[in-house]
């Protein structure tokens, strides 16, 4: 009898085992099997979250800065409705620019960056940006206009600038402009304070790291 009763115990205890293990693997399969299922929908947005990253240390190395370029700008200020635009990137220490001035009431004569001054100061040229080529309107209605770009091609264009290291502080302050004449206006048509592109901030990298890791987790 003490036999068959440790015979018994023995057998129950390797059957719960046995039970436990069964159960283990299950849910291993049935995670493994969860995973699977949605595993492509995941790798996408794991990929697209990682390539965010990926593309956002990579741009830290250039520093954006845009110009909305007015007649009210002007000093001293005038009414012209045309509104041109400038964009600057700065890649180490080396400035590379497209500036677009829309064909509406005037065409431009020259462009040019100036500095160091604040908005309503005036300040001696730094660069000219050389002669400008034709961009063409759109479908949507959008007038052409003359395009001042970087590099210098030859024909069209300037630069790109090297900065020195004053130069790259008087940007980063906002302390540039560009300045665009006409023939009609040949002290300034338009002009627009050269001022910084925000950086992606820490809340929002914060936002793609709890993107990350809700993701990785699903």
């Amino acid at each position: 009898m003490i036999g068959s009763a440790r015979f018994y115990r023995l057998g129950r205890t390797q059957r719960r085992s046995r039970l436990r293990t069964r159960r283990s693997q299950t849910i291993r399969s049935d995670s493994t099997a969860r995973f699977t299922c949605r595993n492509p929908v995941k790798t996408k947005l794991l990929v697209s979250a990682l390539l965010a990253c990926a593309l956002w240390a990579q741009a830290q190395g250039t520093l954006q800065f845009h110009a909305t370029i007015t007649g009210s700008q002007v000093v001293p200020p005038n009414g012209d409705p045309t509104v041109g635009r400038g964009d600057f990137w700065l890649i180490d220490d080396v400035l590379h620019f497209q500036v677009d001035v829309p064909l509406v009431t005037f065409t431009s004569m020259s462009a040019a960056i100036h500095g160091a001054a604040l908005p309503g100061e005036e300040a001696p040229i730094i660069f000219d940006l050389g002669g400008a080529g034709v961009y063409p309107g759109s479908s949507q209605g959008e007038p052409p206009g003359h395009r001042y770009f970087s590099p210098f091609d030859g024909t069209f264009g300037a630069g790109p600038f090297t900065l020195t290291s004053e130069q790259v502080s008087q940007l980063q302050a906002g302390l540039w402009y560009v300045e665009i004449t006409s023939f009609t206006m040949p002290e300034g048509q338009l002009r627009g304070q050269i001022l910084a592109v925000p950086e992606p901030t820490t809340f929002a990298l914060f936002g793609l790291s709890g993107l990350i890791l809700l993701v990785s987790r699903w």
